[in-house]
């Protein structure tokens, strides 16, 4: 009988952050994470931040998921990346960058990240020339916006 292992893994980062060398040990093959803010963020309309942003610092130990391809921060806003992202053979990104987000810094190192294919840009709250610039430096990448494509007339119908 062959042991299943699991590649997915969806957790809150307040559960996630002290608990990592676990996690390491219990998904080493994992290739798919979904960080969640552990409490609720209310986002207002337009492009401005949500009343109660909640400001997350990603683990340098991410690089230790060495098959990590999909990772998805929700509703969490980065203000920067570990430099041991660039050692993840990521594919895809949903990541919430906010005005405070060091985009050259972040944008440095997603150049670094050789297998990336696509961005989610979901609950980014950023002016047009930061969004121009990050799509500029990552020609080969694909940007998308996940809650853009929802069309909820669509889903009443």
């Amino acid at each position: 009988m062959s042991q299943s292992i699991d590649k997915n893994l969806m957790v809150t980062v307040t559960d996630f952050d002290p608990n990592i060398s676990d996690y390491l040990k219990k998904y080493p093959q994992l290739e798919s994470l979904i960080l969640l803010n552990p409490g609720q963020t209310i986002f207002p309309p337009g492009n401005v931040m949500p009343i109660n942003p909640y400001y997350y610092k990603l683990t340098e130990k991410i690089n230790n998921f060495k098959n990590l391809k999909h990772l998805r921060l929700q509703s969490l806003y980065v203000l920067d990346l570990p430099s041991g992202i660039t050692k993840c053979k990521l594919e895809t990104l949903a990541i919430p960058f906010c005005p405070d987000s060091n985009m050259e810094s972040i944008v440095t190192k997603l150049k670094k990240c050789k297998f990336l294919k696509e961005i989610d840009l979901v609950s980014v709250v950023l002016s047009d020339d930061k969004i121009v610039l990050l799509k500029k430096s990552l020609p080969h990448v694909k940007f998308i916006n996940l809650m853009d494509d929802l069309s909820f007339d669509e889903m009443e119908n």
